[in-house]
């Protein structure tokens, strides 16, 4: 029975920790730097220390026992503690600690002015040793990883604020109708607003677009989550579908793009900070106001040079 926790139990718990969410020894071998004789050791010996079984493994599978899926809360519990007081500690000196998990959805780099980098960029310059881990998901899956405290903030598009999470206005584009020149609308002066309404269009995959969109249209014949897969689509020739105009101004300037329906048909759509409530790390609020700072840069840059009119 472990009574008092040593530098050797607080190793072989996180080698516990380390396989349960790999879900297996085999996968947690590349996380653990180590072979999958020496990880069953180690779990060998922490399962006699506590005297029980934390799980099931063999051919047949890996599966925590119910005390393991107890061990492994309470591990995590204990390590959070940890991170915890190191980072009060050495915030006490002044010094922004610990990780930040970031979700994006994709293809910001064009925004004008490029205010994420932006904001990396006067972050890093703080007294901070931080490490940030940056991830490309959806609008829907930003919402869930906050939800499960696995991202910090998120930065996207949001038909509907969930109330379990804070938004906040970061910054506008203008999304707007894109051919490519293999289709048909491509070849005409200004083809009629019928025309573009009834030819085959990507989806966005999720609400805001359906919300804002100033047209409805009836042939969706792909849909796409992401805006690079909305430029794929698009750039292929068969569909039509709306691009951030900063995005699409790179074809627009080779040829291959064109906007359909100008201002008409276009429309703007708000990007925000999403975070959880409560009181925040104190590196994720001084990442918050660079952000803030450099949106306002960005948004200003757009009024003076503007995309895709």
């Amino acid at each position: 029975m472990l009574t008092n926790l040593s530098d050797i139990d607080l190793r072989l718990l996180r080698v516990f920790v380390a396989v349960a969410e790999a879900q297996g020894v085999s996968a947690a071998q590349e996380t653990l730097l180590m072979n999958q004789s020496t990880i069953s050791t180690h779990l060998a010996t922490l399962e006699t220390r506590l005297g029980f079984r934390l799980c099931q493994r063999g051919r047949s599978g890996f599966m925590l026992t119910p005390k393991g899926e107890r061990m492994l809360i309470a591990c995590r519990t204990l390590f959070n503690a940890a991170r915890d007081f190191t980072r009060v500690s050495q915030s006490l000196n002044g010094l922004l600690t610990g990780d930040l998990q970031i979700g994006l959805v994709d293809n910001l780099v064009s925004l004008p002015g490029n205010p994420f980098s932006r904001a990396i960029k006067q972050f890093q310059r703080r007294h901070q040793d931080v490490q940030l881990q940056c991830r490309i998901c959806a609008p829907g899956e930003l919402e869930q990883g906050l939800l499960n405290q696995q991202l910090d903030v998120g930065i996207g598009y949001f038909g509907q604020q969930l109330d379990e999470l804070q938004y906040q206005p970061w910054i506008a584009e203008t999304q707007a109708v894109y051919c490519s020149s293999d289709h048909p609308l491509f070849a005409l002066e200004q083809p009629g607003r019928e025309q573009i309404e009834n030819a085959r269009w990507v989806k966005r995959g999720y609400l805001l677009a359906q919300q804002l969109c100033p047209l409805s249209p009836l042939n969706l014949g792909a849909v796409a989550h992401h805006m690079e897969g909305v430029a794929h689509l698009v750039l292929s020739g068969e569909y039509l579908g709306y691009l951030p105009t900063h995005y699409a101004a790179r074809w627009v300037e080779q040829g291959a793009l064109k906007q359909l329906g100008g201002q008409a048909l276009s429309y703007q759509a708000a990007l925000s900070l999403v975070t959880r409530p409560g009181l925040p790390k104190e590196a994720l609020s001084a990442l918050l106001e660079d952000l803030q700072r450099a949106g306002e840069a960005s948004a200003a840059m757009a009024l003076v040079q503007p995309h895709g009119q």
